[in-house]
C-alpha cells in the first residue's frame, strides 16, 4: 500500500514541490471497476492550482472531483483492471484546456495520477498543420524537388518537381526512405549513407551531389541538401531538403575552362544575382542582376571582396554583423548550402531578404578555382506572406476582425467562466445614402471612422469585428446586461458629437446576453441581430 506514513515523508515533500499536478486514489471496495470505491489519499498543491480546486477532499470519494472524476473514471478503471500504465490527452470543457494524464498503479489497490496542462502544445500543434498545409501548397509550385522525411511514420514527403526530377508518377506523394537509398547509383551508395549517417547521429545539415537511378531508368546527377529540425528536448523530428537535377551541369564540368564565355553568356540572362569569385573571394564577374541589387558594376568590384557590399541583420536586434560572412561560410565548411538571411546593401542602405546559395567552382581533377554566388531578392514574397496571415483574420477597410475570427472566437470564448457573455451587433443606418450622395469614397470613410469609433468606446480585450458592408459585431465576454445597456448609451450619446470627418456616425444597435451554460451561443447572437432590427425600426418611427 502506499501510506502517508514518517518513512514516506521526503517522498510527498518531493511531490508537494512538483511542477506537475499528482492525484493519488485508494480503492475501499471490492469493487474495483466502480469509481465511487476509490477515495482521495493524496492531492499535492499544483494539482489544485491547476483544477481550481480550493476545499479539503483527502479522505473523500472521487466523485467529490466532478466532473473531472467522470472524465477519469474510465482510463482508471482500465488501470486497475489490467494494471497497465498510460498516457491520455483529455479536454476538460469546464476549464477550455487539454491536459496530458500519466495513470499508474503504483501499489494493489491504489491509483497515481501525474497531470500536465498542455493547452499551449495543442495550439502550437494546431498552427503547424495549418502552416504544414501551406507548406504543402507551395512545394507543388516550387520549382526545385522538395522533399520531408518525418521520422514519426517513416516516411518521406515530395512535391511534384520531385517526381520530374526522379522518374515518379505526377501525382506521388511519398515514398520509403529505402526506395530513395535503393535508387542512388552503387558507387556514390556509400558516401550517401555516410552523409545521411552524419544527418541522423550527429544532427548535421548535409549536402551532396550524387548519381541515382531514376525510377524510369535514367542515370542523372542531382544536388541533394537536407536540414535536420530537431525537437526541444534534442531528438531528430523531421529533415527537409531538396534535390535539383545537375546532370547537365555535371556533363559540361570537365570542359569548363573552354567553354567560359558560354557559361558567362548564360549567367548574364538569368534573373536570379549571380556572381563568381576566384578562389579567395575576390570578383571575377557579376550579372546585370547582381550589378541591380548591391548598386556596384562589374568593374567597380572586380578584383575586391564581394563581402564588402552587404552586412548580415540579426532578425531579432537588426544589428549589423561585423564578421565576414564569405570566411564564416568558408571556414565552417557552409559551402553549397542554401541560406534564408536578410542583408542592408552597403552602398544604398536598402534592406531586403535574399535566398542564397554558395557553390564551388571545379577543374575537373577536383581542384577548386573559384565560387558561384546566386542569390535571389526574396523580401516581395516574405511581404505578401505576412499580407495573407493578417488579411486571413482582419478587414482589409478598417483593420478590424473579420467574420471568420469573430466566429473562432465565440466558438473559443464560449466556456462557463466567460459568463455572462454579451454579444452586440451594431448596423450603420445612413450608409447608403452616403454612397448615392458623396460616393463609395466617402462611404468607405464613414466606415473606417465607425471602427475607429468603436475602437474607442470598447475594452482591448473585446473582440470588434467588421461581419459585412454596414455591419459590426462586437464580443464582449464576462460582461452583464446592464454594463451592455450602459455601452449602447454611450454608443448612442458619444456617436452624436464625433469627430469623424465624414457624415454623422448614427447606427443601430442591439445586443444580447449569454447567461446560462446550456444556452447556443448562435441563438444568442441571432436575438442580438434581431434586437438590432428593432431598434433600426424603432429609429425610423422618431
Amino acid at each position: 500500500m502506499f501510506n502517508l506514513d514518517q518513512a514516506n515523508i521526503e517522498p510527498c515533500l518531493l511531490i508537494d514541490e512538483m511542477s506537475k499536478g499528482f492525484l493519488l486514489l485508494g480503492a475501499e471496495g471490492a469493487d474495483i471497476q466502480d469509481p465511487e470505491t476509490y477515495v482521495i489519499r493524496k492531492m499535492n498543491p499544483f494539482f489544485k492550482r491547476m483544477f481550481d480546486i480550493h476545499n479539503n477532499y483527502i479522505d473523500k470519494p472521487m466523485s467529490r472531483l466532478s466532473p473531472l472524476s467522470d472524465s477519469l473514471a474510465d482510463v482508471m478503471r482500465n488501470t486497475m483492471i489490467f494494471a497497465e500504465s498510460g498516457t491520455h490527452e483529455l479536454y476538460l470543457d469546464e476549464f477550455d484546456r487539454w491536459f496530458l494524464l500519466s495513470i499508474f498503479q503504483p501499489a494493489e489497490l491504489n491509483i497515481a495520477l501525474i497531470s500536465e496542462d498542455i493547452t499551449e502544445k495543442k495550439k502550437i500543434e494546431e498552427k503547424l498543420a495549418e502552416s504544414e498545409e501551406t507548406m504543402r501548397l507551395t512545394l507543388d509550385v516550387a520549382g526545385e524537388g522538395l522533399w520531408q522525411w518525418r521520422v514519426e511514420d517513416e516516411l518521406v514527403h515530395h512535391n511534384k518537381q520531385w517526381n520530374k526530377i526522379m522518374g515518379y508518377d505526377i501525382g506521388s506523394k511519398t515514398h520509403a526512405l529505402s526506395d530513395f537509398m535503393n535508387s542512388v547509383h552503387p558507387e556514390d551508395q556509400e558516401e550517401v549513407y555516410r552523409s545521411t549517417q552524419r544527418v541522423f547521429s550527429h544532427l548535421e545539415t548535409y549536402s551532396g551531389e550524387h548519381r541515382v537511378i531514376t525510377l524510369d531508368g535514367r542515370t542523372i546527377w542531382i544536388e541533394d541538401r537536407g536540414i535536420p529540425i530537431v525537437s526541444s528536448d534534442g531528438k531528430l523530428e523531421r529533415v527537409i531538403g531538396s534535390v535539383t537535377d545537375i546532370t547537365r551541369y555535371k556533363e559540361t564540368q570537365e570542359q569548363l575552362h573552354l567553354e567560359k564565355e558560354i557559361l558567362q553568356s548564360t549567367l548574364l540572362s538569368v534573373g536570379d544575382a549571380i556572381i563568381t569569385t576566384d578562389q579567395y573571394g575576390l570578383v571575377r564577374m557579376m550579372n546585370p542582376a547582381a550589378e541591380r541589387a548591391l548598386g556596384y558594376t562589374q568593374d567597380e568590384l572586380y578584383g575586391r571582396s564581394f563581402t564588402e557590399t552587404y552586412k548580415f541583420i540579426d532578425p531579432v536586434t537588426r544589428e549589423r554583423y561585423v564578421e565576414d560572412p564569405y570566411e564564416e561560410l568558408h571556414n565552417n565548411e557552409q559551402i553549397g548550402e542554401n541560406i534564408q538571411a536578410e542583408i542592408e546593401v552597403c552602398r544604398t542602405g536598402k534592406e531586403m531578404h535574399i535566398y542564397f546559395n554558395i557553390t564551388p567552382i571545379k577543374l575537373p581533377d577536383g581542384e577548386k578555382v573559384g565560387y558561384i554566388i546566386v542569390f535571389s531578392d526574396i523580401s516581395p514574397v516574405i511581404e505578401r506572406q505576412k499580407r495573407i496571415e493578417y488579411l486571413s483574420f482582419h478587414d482589409e477597410l478598417t483593420g478590424l476582425y473579420n467574420r471568420r475570427y469573430l466566429m473562432d472566437s465565440m466558438n473559443r470564448l464560449d466556456s462557463d467562466r466567460n459568463l455572462p457573455f454579451t454579444i452586440m451587433v451594431l448596423d450603420l443606418n445612413n450608409l447608403k445614402g452616403v454612397n448615392d450622395s458623396f460616393g463609395h469614397a466617402s462611404g468607405d470613410l464613414l466606415i473606417q471612422k465607425t471602427a475607429e469609433f468603436l475602437e474607442s468606446i470598447f475594452r482591448q480585450s473585446d473582440i470588434i469585428a467588421r461581419t459585412g458592408g454596414d455591419e459590426f459585431c462586437v464580443l464582449l465576454p464576462r460582461t452583464r446586461e446592464e454594463t451592455a445597456s450602459g455601452i449602447v448609451d454611450r454608443i448612442k450619446n458619444l456617436s452624436k458629437t464625433y469627430d469623424s470627418g465624414a457624415d454623422q456616425i448614427s447606427g443601430s444597435v442591439g445586443y444580447a446576453v449569454k447567461t446560462e451554460s446550456g444556452e447556443d451561443i448562435i441563438d444568442v447572437m441571432r436575438k442580438a441581430d434581431a434586437n438590432m432590427y428593432k431598434d433600426k425600426e424603432l429609429s425610423r418611427n422618431y
